[in-house]
């Protein structure tokens, strides 16, 4: 494996096999740095780099003999929200894994070159790693810390600590205030808090809870738990379930999944009846990594996650985790071993589970199997400010951010229950947020009065419900990254990590590539222009200046660039010779732009802001345009999210964003003909490009009841291509007026242009595809509609799978 430059290990001399804790050599002796980094977590890495990078001497000390959390230990499907929110250390990591693989940047990406590009990080930046060093004590003076024990008798004396543990082992150690658990709705007012029984992961049959069918006195299945469920948004103990994030492979080489030692197919009765009611869905999140390899993650109601196993972790010793870390290693283990071979399992099932195996390249010392536990939830520090659902909801804002989250706010289901004598899973929470936000500088760091040299970027201080959406790996990162600014800047300054300057914080996080504010770079410079001008007409372009400086600033200067072909004139005075703290200069431009070459595309207004605070400081900031030409009659438009509709001929456009078209969720753009399909009818366009902000994202026909009422209109059927894999014919099977029954025709990459056909006969709905303009036709597949009304509109679609909008380009639409 490689390593960085010096590397002190702790451990036996040997490989630990799978495990959490072990016994470790002695290693005694003192080390001495400016910033002890404890947590070899990303951002952990992030932060040694960052601190580094910065001239302080500094040294990483890790509880394991790896490098990178779960990035590199499994999580390879980056749970990323919107990929633009990431800066800074954070997104130069992904650039660095992109560019293993070939490409710009990568999201996905196998666990071994994670490692690797850590480890590659830390050796360039010649970091002291003490791996297999586990926090035994602190001491601490007049609050502050002045020492980190570990268990081997080393002693690490730094002037600034960083907690960067997934637990918040080092924060508890110093007696920095902390939660475990779920705090009450009433607590920080919010909604989404405390015990939550919702729709997401739950059972969608009654399965029977007792060993025995229909008998109480028999006890409870494996994995229920007797417990009340509690009231709705009522506070408690619990945590989001864990597990681990296994990287499977169907090469001829893989390993079988292995039987582990206690293993007991009783624990998977409740498994084995939900597959028994016709629910199969337990390994079917499994997204596909390069090289034939994917992450898999816990899904639908009984699945990888060992829920309600794991309350002690956060507080719990390390001789209490090794005996939960084990509990879930036989669980999931078990699991994929009982779907396998498991004879009351279905054999078409143990068919499709044994063509997977661990890859043979992955995780060599622990056998194919993840060498680290994904732990979703430790202690959260209780500090001055404290991140809730309201910050992700833009009903707050933080005035001093030092990283960006965008992630839905994200709970696992925390318990399985009885209710009304039928299992039930408690806890699952998926809530997107209104938008990117920002996490407050005083949630990383104790509150005043509280250890005064400790930065704590992962266990922060949030929520537990808005911990759900900041908890994903690039926020970590970027997190880490923030944390070694402030520390450098609070050994420069000689204060405490709670007095450091934000404003001088945030200029030296800009400049390092870092993203504060939603859209990105707006900082205290904005654009505000119209989304989708018209060609020829003049339109009014602002750009305004706001000074958090916290002093006067002079010599202000606004400037704004148009695309080539484009012209500005402005409307006043660009410039002015002062600006208070706190106060906003604004101008404005007439902007005339241009008809583009193709219909929708994404034209850029940049504007930049200069002034001087004791030194030469500039901003720049920007915005997307896209130039409308406006849709014809008989066609009109619909829309369930953001999008921008043009028409130029028989070419059209549709810029969409949208989460999913799929059981419950239908969010799409629609340009289409009302009425224009009867019981006998047959559509076709040309599908020309289509963006790939997802590979689930979808572009094509539709047909449905009524395209302008989402959601709720039944007879609804539509023809789409994925940029990942080809084209899918999907259509609302029950009734509910939502996509839920899916036939694919699977091609990689997938073809465009493609011309794409659907046809109705009565209730029966056909739809193919060709890929050579018409010449040879291949099937997708057929759906029946008896909810088809005799009038139907048909259109063309878009929806991104993202909140990143992407276009799709249509050609040559008829319906006959």
């Amino acid at each position: 494996m490689t390593r960085g430059v010096t590397v002190a290990a702790g451990g036996r001399g040997r490989a630990p096999g799978l495990r959490y804790w072990y016994p470790v050599r002695p290693a005694r002796g003192t080390v001495t740095s400016d910033i002890c980094v404890y947590g070899g977590t990303s951002a952990g890495v992030s932060a040694a780099v960052q601190a580094a990078r910065s001239g302080r001497s500094v040294v990483l000390v890790a509880f394991g003999p790896h490098l990178g959390g779960l990035t590199a230990a499994g999580l390879g499907a980056t749970d990323s929200g919107r990929i633009e929110a990431i800066g800074g250390l954070s997104r130069e990591f992904y650039r660095r894994v992109g560019a293993h693989y070939g490409r710009p940047e990568s999201f996905g990406f196998e666990p071994h070159v994670a490692e690797e590009v850590f480890d590659a990080w830390v050796a360039e930046e010649s970091i002291p790693s003490y791996r297999e060093h586990r926090l035994s004590a602190v001491d601490l003076e007049g609050g502050r810390i002045t020492a980190l024990r570990t268990e081997n008798g080393k002693v690490f004396r730094a002037n600034v600590f960083i907690d960067a543990s997934y637990e918040g082992d080092l924060m508890a150690a110093a007696g920095v205030s902390h939660t475990v658990g779920r705090e009450s709705n009433a607590t920080h007012g919010e909604t989404l808090n405390g015990v939550q029984i919702r729709t997401g992961h739950q059972f969608q049959r009654t399965i029977d809870p007792y060993r025995t069918p229909g008998d109480p006195a028999s006890g409870l299945l494996p994995g229920i738990q007797a417990d009340p469920v509690g009231t709705p948004g009522e506070g408690d103990h619990r945590i989001q379930a864990f597990n681990f994030r296994v990287c499977l492979t169907k090469a001829a080489d893989r390993r079988p999944f292995p039987r582990p030692p206690g293993y007991d197919p009783a624990r998977y009765e409740l498994l084995r009846r939900y597959i028994d009611a016709g629910v199969w869905d337990a390994i079917r999140l499994n997204t596909p990594m390069p090289n034939g390899k994917t992450d898999l993650n816990n899904n639908g109601a009984v699945s990888s996650d060992n829920i309600g196993r794991n309350y002690g972790w956060p507080a719990g010793d390390y001789r209490e985790r090794e005996r939960i870390f084990q509990d879930h290693v036989r669980y999931q283990q078990g699991m994929l071993y009982f779907l396998a071979n498991d004879p009351t399992v279905p054999a078409a099932i143990r068919a499709e589970v044994s063509a997977w195996g661990l890859p043979a390249d992955e995780f060599a010392q622990t056998g194919g199997w993840p060498h680290e536990l994904y732990i979703r939830e430790g202690r959260r520090m209780v500090a001055d400010y404290v991140v809730t659902e309201h910050d992700c909801r833009w009903t707050r804002t933080a005035p001093d951010p030092v990283g960006l989250a965008s992630y839905n706010m994200d709970s696992h289901n925390c318990a399985r229950v009885v209710v009304d004598g039928a299992a039930r899973n408690e806890g699952d929470v998926q809530v997107g947020p209104a938008g990117p936000y920002g996490i407050s500088y005083r949630a990383i760091v104790p509150a005043r009065g509280e250890c005064p040299n400790l930065v704590v970027p992962v266990a922060l201080s949030a929520s537990h419900i808005a911990f759900g959406s900041v908890r994903m790996e690039p926020v970590f990162m970027l997190l880490g990254h923030a944390a070694a600014a402030a520390a450098d800047l609070a050994l420069r300054d000689g204060v405490a990590v709670q007095d450091v300057d934000y404003p001088t914080l945030r200029r030296e996080l800009l400049a390092d590539g870092m993203v504060l504010t939603w859209p990105p770079g707006q900082g205290p410079v904005t654009v505000d222009a119209p989304n989708s001008p018209a060609p020829g007409a003049p339109f009014p372009v602002t750009v305004a200046v706001r000074n958090d400086e916290g002093v006067a600033v002079s010599d202000v200067a606004l400037a704004l660039a148009v695309p080539p072909g484009w012209a500005a004139s402005p409307a006043g005075p660009t410039t002015a010779p002062a600006l208070a703290a706190g106060a906003t200069f604004a101008a404005e431009w007439a902007v005339t732009a241009t008809t583009p070459a193709e219909l929708l595309d994404a034209d850029v207004v940049s504007a930049t802001a200069g002034y001087a605070a004791g030194e030469p400081v500039s901003f720049s900031a920007s915005r997307t345009v896209r130039v409308a030409e406006p849709v014809a009659a008989p066609l009109v438009t619909a829309a369930s999210t953001a999008a921008l509709f043009a028409q130029r001929g028989a070419r059209l456009a549709v810029v969409a964003a949208g989460r999913d078209m799929w059981t419950g969720i239908d969010e799409y753009g629609a340009i289409l003909h009302p009425g224009a399909a009867g019981p006998a009818s047959t559509a076709e366009v040309t599908l020309v490009a289509q963006d790939a902000t997802d590979p689930n994202a979808r572009a094509g026909l539709a047909f449905r009841n009524d395209l302008r009422a989402p959601g709720s209109a039944t007879g609804y059927v539509v023809l789409v291509a994925k940029p990942a894999n080809g084209f899918m014919l999907l259509w609302d099977a029950d009734g509910d007026g939502t996509l839920d029954s899916v036939a694919r025709l699977e091609l990689n990459p997938t073809p465009y242009p493609a011309r794409l056909r659907l046809t109705r006969a009565g209730t029966r709905f056909t739809g193919t595809v060709s890929t050579d303009g018409g010449t040879t036709w291949r099937d997708v597949g057929t759906a029946d509609l008896p909810s088809a009304a005799s009038t139907q509109d048909v259109g063309v679609l878009c929806c991104a799978h993202a909140t990143t909008p992407g276009r799709a380009l249509f050609d040559g639409l008829t319906i006959t």
